[in-house]
């Protein structure tokens, strides 16, 4: 029965992350022109309500809402337009060939605003780091009373992303401890996941 669980577990996964690079590609043609149109809108609400798979889980999820108050009126504003557009562009990133890079990570995914503050904070590291190896930024972080975790949970402060990415963002996967903490941000956990440049400055 486990077997059977764990294979189910790596088909969704499969699934998912098929879907996610479909996505991408769907996103970055809309975006070659320069303009979203409305149809170009009405077909991607119809092929996330398709793909149910990608529509529930982040990135695709965030995406779905965006499209669904856009559509909502039957009327697409020039503000709702440029909201959307945004909204690709932040999940595209770059060019296809920067997407296929490890080392490309989507803005989509980043609390910009935050500052970080480490002592008492609880933080969970992915990703390659620019500062130093990442046990070198764990002993950082402890050296300045902060809380390391190996894993995303629900007490997590911090996810902090390695600026220089990381092979799980290659081929359209943002990483299932990215995932992991939109799951739990959905749910109302209070987790800010943030860059490496802002994680560095508080140090």
């Amino acid at each position: 029965m486990s077997d059977f669980f764990v294979r189910q577990s790596v088909a969704f996964r499969n699934d998912i992350n098929r879907s996610l690079g479909a996505l991408l590609g769907i996103a970055q043609g809309m975006l070659c022109d320069g303009h979203l149109n409305d149809q170009e809108i009405s077909f991607l609400e119809q092929w996330l309500a398709q793909n149910e798979s990608i529509a529930a889980a982040w990135p695709g999820d965030v995406v779905h809402a965006r499209v669904r108050d856009a559509l909502a009126d039957g009327v697409i504003t020039a503000e709702e337009r440029t909201y959307l557009t945004e909204t690709l562009q932040q999940l595209v990133g770059g060019s296809l060939e920067e997407i296929s890079e490890p080392t490309h990570v989507t803005e989509m995914a980043i609390d910009r605003t935050v500052k970080v503050s480490i002592p008492k904070a609880t933080f969970c590291l992915t990703g390659d780091f620019v500062f130093a190896p990442r046990n070198h930024c764990e002993l950082a972080i402890q050296k300045r009373e902060g809380i390391v975790s190996s894993s995303v949970t629900k007490k997590l402060t911090y996810l902090v992303v390695g600026g220089l990415g990381s092979k799980e963002w290659k081929h359209g996967s943002f990483g299932t401890k990215v995932e992991k903490a939109f799951e739990y941000k959905r749910l109302g956990h209070p987790i800010l996941v943030v860059h490496e440049d802002q994680w560095a400055s508080a140090l």
